[in-house]
């Protein structure tokens, strides 16, 4: 099996944690930007707008489509979890593909969600661009539900292609933490009190 069904595994990963993370209920709010909101809250829709923006990406090698047709290929085990996969799939796309006024004009909810994956994925409070505070301008915090609301649909069709590509690879559901690199053993020609201080060797 080809390499975008372990990149589409490794991804749904970082989406397992993001939503781990934001299941953890919200906190105290306060004004951020001119917008009343939870500190920190779009921090943790960053964690999961990353991995699912990838995935939503046709060209990318961690994308939906890309792993769907490769466990379509595989045997039979694997063909038969992918129905609540797919059906998740064809109602987000029929969800995307429908309009909501905003703003005076109706707007397709795709763009809602395209933009709103950006403004997360890139959002900075020292960027001057503030991608997220010019949607809130444009479209009002209703912008920002439809896509939180979309953006964790398309996390759960994620999870359920995941089962599938578990046993079409043969490995459990949820992959165990990566491995950490060990540190590199101490240079014995660096002198102790440079390893105490953390000094880089010469």
């Amino acid at each position: 099996m080809r390499e975008s069904v372990r990149s589409f595994r490794r991804n749904v990963v970082q989406v397992r944690q993001a939503l781990a993370g934001l299941e953890r209920g919200p906190g105290s709010l306060a004004v951020d930007g001119g917008h009343l909101g939870e500190p920190g809250v779009i921090e943790r829709y960053k964690l999961l707008s990353i991995p699912v923006r990838r995935a939503l990406n046709p060209n990318d090698r961690a994308s939906f489509a890309a792993a769907l047709a490769e466990i379509e290929a595989a045997p039979a085990p694997a063909r038969g979890l992918l129905a609540p996969a797919v059906a998740a799939w064809r109602e987000l796309g029929k969800e995307l593909d429908s309009r909501v006024v905003l703003g005076g004009a109706p707007v397709l909810r795709r763009q809602i969600l395209s933009e709103w994956l950006d403004a997360a994925a890139f959002y900075d409070k020292l960027d001057r661009d503030r991608a997220y505070d010019h949607l809130i301008d444009r479209w009002g915090k209703a912008a920002e539900g439809i896509g939180v609301e979309l953006m964790e649909g398309a996390a759960r069709a994620l999870l359920l292609l995941d089962e599938a590509a578990a046993a079409a690879l043969g490995e459990p559901v949820i992959l165990p933490p990566p491995t950490r690199t060990p540190p590199p053993p101490p240079d014995p020609n660096e002198s102790w009190w440079r390893r105490l201080l953390g000094l880089q060797p010469k």
